[in-house]
């Protein structure tokens, strides 16, 4: 998707253009190749597109393992960089980790499609300075990834079945920023359905970096898209204990025994250091974590 934002000085609810070239894209693009002009196509398992709305934006894409990516941008109309699966899936989770540093107005998301009827739908993981849509909340949900808001806007534009159709957005945004997690897709799906959106069959689910009118930025991805019986199968590899979700920042999580260290690693198998406190307690096998700064998100042990 292509997404303009009016300045916030106008009233609450507006209409967001799009400006889109749709397409399936067939090329094959390869582990480190760069972008910096209008690319849709295949990387392995993952449907990739770099996108600007003028030839003279400045901006690159770097393609990294499975649905990693790195991008930068200077002052642009709009540009985005996405990777993802299509067609997608409800039974879908995204785990991700991003080094998002954006100077104006962008986005971090996992975005799509459906279709039967058209719906274009974002959930929004972080932002820059302005927090989307400028609509009126339809409510609201929680899972043990985070809260959220719903919104529903609508809009007239291009869009993956041609131009000039009028279709639904439904959103989801994190009610605080965040930029390493899990997403399950089909929590959100079916808090949307909750509160009256109708779902269709699912076109896309994509992890998305999106910028409009923004000085510049950039934002390293680390991310995967698996099915929620690989996501537990990944988290069991080599691992004591089930993964444990974080929430409210503190967590217990049990242990082998009262005498064994182990180290931790997010979802992504990536080690988590710097947490900011560690202690064992008393006539249990445990220890507590507090994760706010590190630890976001699922996370495991392993015995050292």
């Amino acid at each position: 998707m292509r997404l303009h934002h009016l300045a916030v000085s106008l009233p609450l609810i507006f209409s967001l253009p799009v400006f889109a070239q749709w397409g399936g894209g067939t090329q094959q693009l390869n582990q480190g190749s760069t972008l910096s002009s209008n690319t849709s196509g295949n990387q392995g398992d993952y449907h990739v597109e770099y996108w600007k709305q003028n030839g003279n934006e400045s901006g690159s894409m770097t393609l990294d393992e499975d649905g990693g990516f790195r991008c930068n941008w200077n002052y642009n109309e709009n540009i985005l960089f996405r990777k993802g699966k299509r067609p997608g899936s409800r039974d879908l989770v995204v785990v991700y980790e991003a080094d998002f540093k954006p100077q104006g107005n962008a986005y971090l998301s996992i975005y799509g499609w459906f279709q039967n009827p058209l719906v274009e739908y974002y959930i929004i993981e972080s932002w820059g300075n302005y927090r989307p849509p400028g609509a009126a909340k339809k409510g609201g949900f929680e899972t043990e990834e985070g809260k959220y808001d719903l919104y529903q806007t609508e809009r007239t534009g291009p869009s993956i079945e041609g131009d000039n159709k009028t279709f639904k957005q439904y959103w989801s945004v994190r009610t605080a920023r965040k930029t390493k997690g899990s997403v399950t897709v089909s929590d959100h799906f079916d808090g949307w359905q909750k509160v009256g959106f109708q779902i269709g069959s699912i076109y896309e689910v994509s992890f998305n970096v999106e910028a409009y009118k923004s000085d510049g930025g950039s934002a390293d991805v680390t991310m995967r898209i698996m099915t929620k019986s690989e996501y537990e199968e990944y988290l069991k590899t080599g691992v004591d204990k089930k993964s444990v979700f974080n929430k409210a920042g503190t967590v217990t999580v049990p242990m082998l025994n009262n005498h064994t260290p182990a180290t931790f690693y997010n979802a992504l198998g990536q080690k988590i250091t710097g947490m900011s406190g560690r202690m064992r307690l008393q006539g249990s096998h445990s220890v507590q974590l507090n994760t706010l700064n590190s630890a976001s998100g699922a996370y495991y042990s392993i015995p050292d």
